[in-house]
């Protein structure tokens, strides 16, 4: 297995991306475990949604690291950034689920726009 996952610390991307998507989940369940971070019922759906914005963020997906960088810069921490572009991502996938929605980048790409640094600073 690849170095110990930190979420305060971002992933090299290259090495990131080139690790197999069950490498990724595994390393970040188990950070989450040796730091006792919350993780809710399902510590493995926790990690797939981490593990989803900690690819587009190693892919340089441009909505995503705007709002990542708009956060850092109100001084947000890493995890609570995460976290917060996580609600995007378990929005849409809830859309796809429930709804039976086609997933729509377009509309993603605006909700990580909108999203309100001061909205997580409660939770910071």
């Amino acid at each position: 297995m690849s170095a110990p996952y930190d979420v305060e610390n971002p992933p090299a991307p290259e090495a990131w991306l080139a690790m197999d998507e069950s490498e990724r989940i595994a390393l970040v369940e188990e950070a989450h475990r040796r730091t006792n971070s919350p993780v809710g019922q399902n510590p493995h759906a926790h990690a797939t949604i981490h593990v989803t914005v900690e690819n587009r963020l190693a892919a340089k997906h441009g909505p995503v690291v705007a709002a990542y960088d708009r956060f850092r810069a109100a001084g947000i921490n890493r995890h609570t950034t995460v976290h917060a572009l996580a609600s995007v991502v378990a929005r849409h996938m809830m859309d796809i689920l429930e709804r039976r929605e086609d997933f729509d980048q377009e509309t993603a790409d605006r909700d990580f726009d909108a999203l309100d640094p001061n909205a997580f600073k409660r939770k910071r």
